[in-house]
């Protein structure tokens, strides 16, 4: 089962005598379930539409979308696809409301018709998952919590759902390096431990480059390249044209093939380097 996009294209409409502005033009991929697939782009690159396409928050202006094949295009099957499609926005914080973490985070399952003792259990393992045991915070207010803890308890409401998929854009914005740290191995153990597909769209190459199966990288709204870290970064000046950066690793794997080291093109994560290093010192032991 998979999420499958063929020619997706949007248009915001025109105004004050503009003309109308494409966001979003002909983007053709699969993401496969339980996958990470890592967005990233420059701003206005058409990375927030596109993923606000995947489970009908906005909707196309020519193009299909079938999720595990339930077609977004279709009204009745669109509430299947967004119990399948979770979404978690920038600085999810924002989304907190309910009187209790508990409360807050039970409103999915809620809605979802669940019994109660299902709803209990949902939403103490998502608690656990994000690392807020339930005995001490689930029936704190949100608006007591840490920075940190808000944005765990609004991802927490999310996962109770237990989405098959799971979409961030910029999860970890305004996050200390410790904070993102945790975020990241936290959505690796949601994946694990569910087969939860992840699509998250980042300003990090290093975070992606570390974590994603694929990564598609958009310019103008088109698809520039699709495919694995090493493929991707592989491409250094066509990014670095696109006013992207590159992972901190395939920096230095390019300044070290300046200098006349033979360093791989697909080196682009710390372990990468790390292993090839070991291996030239173990060569040349």
């Amino acid at each position: 089962m998979s999420i499958v996009i063929e020619h997706l294209c949007h248009q915001y409409s025109a105004q004050g005598g503009e003309l109308p502005h494409p966001a979003v033009t002909d983007v053709t991929l699969t993401i496969e379930s339980g996958e990470f697939l890592g967005v990233i782009g420059h701003t206005g690159s058409g990375k927030t539409t596109f993923v606000q396409h995947l489970n009908g928050l906005i909707n196309a202006t020519s193009g299909t979308i079938t999720v595990d094949g339930h077609n977004l295009t279709d009204k009745k099957e669109r509430a299947i696809v967004r119990s399948l499609v979770g979404m978690v926005f920038q600085y999810p914080e924002y989304q907190l409301f309910g009187e209790t973490v508990y409360e807050d985070i039970a409103f999915g399952p809620k809605n979802m018709k669940l019994d109660q003792h299902e709803i209990d259990k949902r939403v103490n393992e998502a608690m656990e998952l994000v690392g807020l045991e339930p005995y001490k915070f689930a029936q704190k207010s949100p608006f007591e919590l840490s920075g940190g803890e808000k944005r765990r308890a609004a991802l927490a409401g999310v996962i109770a759902m237990r989405p098959k998929y799971l979409v961030l854009d910029e999860p970890m914005a305004g996050l200390d390096p410790k904070g993102r740290k945790e975020i990241l191995e936290m959505l690796e153990s949601l994946r694990a431990s569910s087969g939860c597909a992840i699509i998250m769209v980042s300003h990090s190459m290093d975070d992606v480059s570390r974590h994603a199966d694929r990564i598609l990288v958009l310019n103008e709204g088109k698809v520039a390249f699709l495919g694995t870290p090493a493929d991707v970064f592989s491409n250094s000046d066509e990014l670095t044209n696109m006013g992207l950066s590159l992972p901190q690793s395939a920096i230095l794997a390019s300044r070290l093939r300046a200098m006349g080291v033979n360093v791989p093109m697909s080196i682009c994560t710390t372990q990468a380097m790390l292993a090839w290093i070991e291996g030239r010192l173990t060569h040349n032991a």
